[in-house]
């Protein structure tokens, strides 16, 4: 009897929490930098070879109308990342992602382990706060070169700058990736791995082999190529003040014998389809290691990218502006339970947030904007949205439906219309025609509504417009992208920054050298806007340097540790802090706050003493003040 009333209640359990015996899926998540949307050998483009990222392509599901929803910053790289992990629109998106719960801190309150390397850009606080590992992190927008790219990895919960040596930042993130996911094999607990390249985002400088991969003569240029600097282009097709024929397409050289615009446009596409395919080799890599231990079948792999590139489309260089190769991305789920198809539905590349807790089974945290898209791959639902907005800095916003996009430039007040369906590159504006009056009046009511419903407001945008001045990585002053800073509450800071301190002594019985060098990554990064003050990396070889010198005339005692920690919390506190700390502050500020107390070999301090000289500054800190700029 009691056998049979225990196996009904084992029975009754695995009807009843279907959930408790499924496993979820890993999610390895390849994020490109720069990638226009017709990079890809996938979608058409017969001069560019991506083979591995091709597999995903075909034997995934396709969103072919993916879009970022624009920026107020020339960094494009910025908003579109705070987007996609935060789920929330262009005007709600926290630069910073200090606030809510971002996709990965989701993710790891839904049981996952989580793992990241590669580019951050929305500050180190925020990324601490969200992966449990990490290794090889390039904090910032881009480096001036892929290879000895400034790089941390993750020690108790810190991020710690190291030398990346000489590998290319590409084989830096793969290696790094492919080193976790094997170290995950043997471990029954789903995880996710991020992998935000930089590549392709400038320099174009492919390495080895891949630089001459392509023969620049026999590149084709994109139909709505303009040969011409991006302030000298007269409209979109035509011919211009200089050079370039009509639409630039027409001279073979200059008459002085000199590379002709076409020529150069050809030389740049193939360095960068160069820089293509030596990422697509090492996403191959990550993908044969899923296969080598197992893990392909029930790991979902998302290819994504962060924002198009005009590349002389249109007469421009960059990312910033609201065209069709700009503001499209590719989006791509495949592996694990996600099955083969495609979708035209209108979808933004935040959506990647819920979908990914639909897939794993986990629900969608209070505030997130964007759609979950699991119906659609499905096949459940054919569209989330009927129409879909962007907008570019304070001049530009389009609004388009299924198949027709209104293109509106404030300072010129004028609209343009284009029929994507028949003019995919935005060759034709069709807005004076008469017989669209009608349907431009209404995408013009749709834009309007749009606007209100995304909080697209003169406020709003101004907010977002200053954060271009603000300090790489951590979109610009304040915790949110904008305006003056806050007055920052000493005491409250001082005690988040020692909890840290202890945690990382506790971890590792005691606290290391590089531990305190981080803090005060922190500390700096919380208090400076990098503009008129030290650079993080003056300040982190001066105190490494500090930390390196260990001992004392006094008895031979090392004090550095204790002498930083003092330093970093009256600075906190100094009556003058906004001006640099020159060397010899930080020497005398070692010797005013030097501890007596007894250390290890290594310089470590114990959790104690850490403990005695944290307590004793923040006993003596004054009330809190704001900060003077």
């Amino acid at each position: 009897m009691k056998t049979r009333i225990l196996f009904s209640l084992v029975l009754f359990a695995a009807i009843a929490w279907p959930s408790a015996v499924v496993k979820r899926p890993n999610v390895v998540f390849i994020f490109t930098d720069d990638q226009r949307p017709d990079a890809f050998g996938a979608v058409g483009n017969p001069d560019v070879k991506t083979p591995n990222m091709d597999r995903l392509f075909h034997n995934g599901f396709v969103f072919k109308q993916a879009y970022i929803q624009g920026s107020m910053t020339f960094a494009t790289c910025l908003p579109s990342r705070a987007m996609l992990m935060s789920g929330k629109s262009l005007f709600r998106a926290p630069m910073r992602l200090d606030s809510g719960t971002i996709l990965p801190q989701a993710l790891r309150k839904g049981g996952y382990h989580t793992f990241a390397t590669g580019k951050w850009h929305n500050g180190e606080l925020s990324f601490e706060n969200s992966f449990d590992e990490a290794e090889a992190v390039f904090f910032g927008g881009a480096a001036r070169s892929h290879i000895g790219v400034p790089v941390h990895r993750m020690i108790a919960g810190l991020m710690v700058p190291y030398d990346s040596g000489e590998s290319f930042s590409t084989e830096l993130f793969a290696d790094a990736a492919i080193e976790y996911i094997e170290s995950r094999q043997k471990i029954d607990k789903p995880f996710f791995c991020y992998i935000p390249v930089t590549a392709p985002h400038s320099p174009v400088t492919p390495p080895g082999k891949w630089a001459t991969m392509y023969d620049p003569k026999k590149i084709t240029l994109p139909p709505n190529h303009v040969a011409l600097r991006p302030d000298l282009a007269e409209s979109t097709r035509g011919g211009s003040r200089r050079g370039g024929g009509r639409g630039g397409r027409g001279r073979g050289g200059d008459e002085n014998g000199e590379t002709s615009p076409v020529e150069r446009a050809k030389q740049d596409y193939a360095k960068y389809y160069g820089l293509i395919s030596h990422l697509d080799h090492h996403v191959g890599r990550v993908l044969d290691t899923l296969e080598k231990t197992g893990q392909a079948d029930n790991t979902i792999v998302v290819l994504a990218t962060d924002h198009g590139m005009s590349k002389s489309s249109h007469g421009a260089s960059g990312k910033n502006n609201a065209y069709e190769h700009t503001s499209r991305v590719q989006m791509v789920f495949s592996g694990a339970t996600v099955p083969k198809g495609s979708s035209d539905a209108l979808v933004y590349l935040y959506d990647i947030y819920p979908t990914l807790c639909g897939l794993a089974g986990l629900p969608v945290p209070e505030g997130v904007e964007g759609k979950n898209l699991t119906k659609l791959i499905r096949g459940k639902s054919e569209k989330v949205r009927d129409h879909l907005f962007t907008a570019y800095m304070q001049d530009q916003r389009t609004i388009r439906d299924d198949r027709w996009k209104l293109f509106h430039r404030g300072s010129e007040n004028r609209v343009s219309l284009y029929d994507l369906k028949n003019d995919p590159h935005e060759l034709n504006d069709l807005a004076k025609r008469p017989e669209h009056a009608k349907r431009i009046a209404e995408l013009k009511a749709a834009l309007a509504k749009a606007r209100v419903e995304y909080g697209d407001t003169d406020e709003a945008v101004a907010r977002l417009m200053r954060s271009r001045g603000g300090r790489p990585g951590g979109g610009g002053r304040g915790p949110s992208g904008g305006g003056a800073p806050p007055a920052i509450d000493a005491t409250g800071l001082a005690k988040r920054v020692a909890e840290k301190l202890l945690a990382h002594a506790e971890a590792e019985s005691g606290l290391a050298k590089r531990g305190f060098e981080s803090a005060w990554v922190e500390l700096h990064t919380e208090w400076r806007d990098g503009e008129s003050a030290t650079s993080r990396n003056d300040l982190v070889r001066g105190f490494g340097g500090l930390l390196g010198d260990q001992t004392t005339e006094r008895g031979g005692r090392p004090t550095g540790p204790s002498a930083v920690v003092a330093r970093a919390f009256s600075y906190a506190t100094d009556s003058d802090g906004d001006r640099e700390i020159t060397a010899e502050e930080v020497q005398s500020a070692a010797k005013k706050w030097a501890s007596d107390g007894d250390k290890n070999a290594d310089g470590r301090l114990s959790t104690a003493e850490i403990t005695s000289v944290i307590k004793g500054f923040i006993q003596s800190m004054p009330a809190p003040r704001g900060r003077r700029r």
